[in-house]
Parts: C-alpha cells; structure tokens; sequence
C-alpha cells in the first residue's frame, strides 16, 4: 500500500505541473522576473494520505496559485490579473480525490457527493466550515473549474476525472482572512476523521529574499540567514 501511495504523489505533482502549464497558455510556469513559483506552490498546497487503505488527495488553490499562474503568461496584462484575483478572492477553494484501495485492482472512488457530506474547512481558531452551495458561488468560480476539468482528466486520467472542486468562504464575518497563505496561522481541511493541516505561512507564497551579507537567495519564510546568521526582513 505505501508503494502505491508514493506512486500517486509522484502522478498527482507530474500533473499539477502539467496542469499548470496548460493554465498559463503554454509558456513556462516560472517568467525570469516572476517573484513566485507555480510549481513551487502547487507541491507546497497539496497533502495525501493512503491511511486505513484509502487514498485522499486535498489540494489547496490559494489565490497566490491563480495569480501566478497567469501571471506566468506574457500575454496577460497587470489589470486582467487584478480582475481575475476579485473572482477567486472571495472563496477557500480546493481540489479533493478520494477513494478507496483495492488489491489488484482500480481505485473505487467517492462521488461529490459523498465527499461534500465529509469535508470541512477550520481555521486557526478552530472554527469550522462546510462548502457553499452551488447557488451562493459566483457563476465565474464554476466556470473557471470547468475549464480545468478537461486537463485533469487528460493528464491525470481516473485520478483527474474523479477531483471534485469544493469552494468555501474565503473570509471571517470581520472581514479577516479564513486562510491566508501569506499570514502567520494554521489552516486545516478535514475529510472524515482524515486531517489535512498547513502551517501558515506557506514558503511558496513569499517572495525571495537575499541575504545583505552573503548574498545567497533564501526562502522569503527565513528569519535568519543559515549562513551567516544574519537578521533577514523574514523576521519582522
């Protein structure tokens, strides 16, 4: 069973590069003047677990993902980007695959359905929250899932066709963030008794920083440089 786990990362993360690269128009998913990674972000969101013989994929799509991703297109100008952001601002969205291991055989997969009764989004306070209905998502979200749906299926296969998109409030009743992937915090989605945490802020979404002593590019997330020991802007 690990084998086979191991073996579904590996398709899952050769997919979501492909997938990225289909979003961007067929350029590369990293511009020379781009401050993020696509591909970066897109391993970075993305936990499984092959636990009690089942496999389940959550794959967190921050808005930093969108962003990037089209902004990784030369062809999309500053303000076709900001506009884009306002259509994915609003919501939590995630991409989930579940289903059930079977010796020697496909996976047997749950329907949307039966996915949605499971899952819940907490936020670093612990409160939770169920998917929005269908008629309370702004028609753009739903579209911009349909668009997606043909390259996961051709890239993916069974494993694309069977991810359901289920989209949640993006923020709090004060305006706060549910999930912010570039604030400090814990967000959580969790699939039945299955718990999917990230520990905010995500490395992939800050922007990379250089150290004034030694000059070695770091992680946006480093508060120190390991080199040296010098105190980076990480650390405000």
């Amino acid at each position: 069973m690990k084998n086979t786990g191991i073996c579904n990362k590996k398709i899952l993360w050769v997919g979501s590069a492909a997938l990225i690269f289909i979003l961007c128009g067929g350029h590369s998913a990293r511009a020379e003047d781009q401050k993020l990674d696509v591909a970066e972000i897109a391993r970075d969101t993305q936990r499984m677990s092959t636990e009690g013989g089942e496999l389940s994929i959550v794959w967190w799509l921050p808005e930093e993902f969108w962003a990037t991703s089209i902004a990784a297109n030369t062809n999309v100008k500053p303000a076709q980007i900001q506009m884009f952001a306002k259509f994915v601002h609003p919501y939590f969205i995630v991409g989930v695959v579940s289903g059930k291991i079977v010796a020697f055989g496909p996976l047997t997969y749950r329907t949307e359905g039966e996915i949605r009764v499971l899952i819940k989004l907490k936020d670093s306070d612990g409160t939770t929250y169920t998917p929005l209905a269908t008629d309370k998502v702004a028609a753009s979200v739903p579209a911009l899932v349909a668009l997606m749906r043909p390259g996961m299926a051709k890239m993916l296969g069974p494993l694309g066709e069977n991810m359901n998109f289920y989209v949640f409030p993006g923020s709090r009743k004060d305006g706060t963030r549910v999930c912010d992937a570039s604030a400090r915090g814990v967000c959580e989605v969790d699939l039945g008794e299955q718990a999917f945490k990230w520990k905010l802020p995500l490395e992939s979404v800050l922007p990379k920083q250089k150290c004034p002593v030694c000059g070695e590019i770091l992680s946006g997330a480093y508060k120190y440089c390991p080199y040296d020991g010098t105190t980076l802007a990480g650390s405000k």
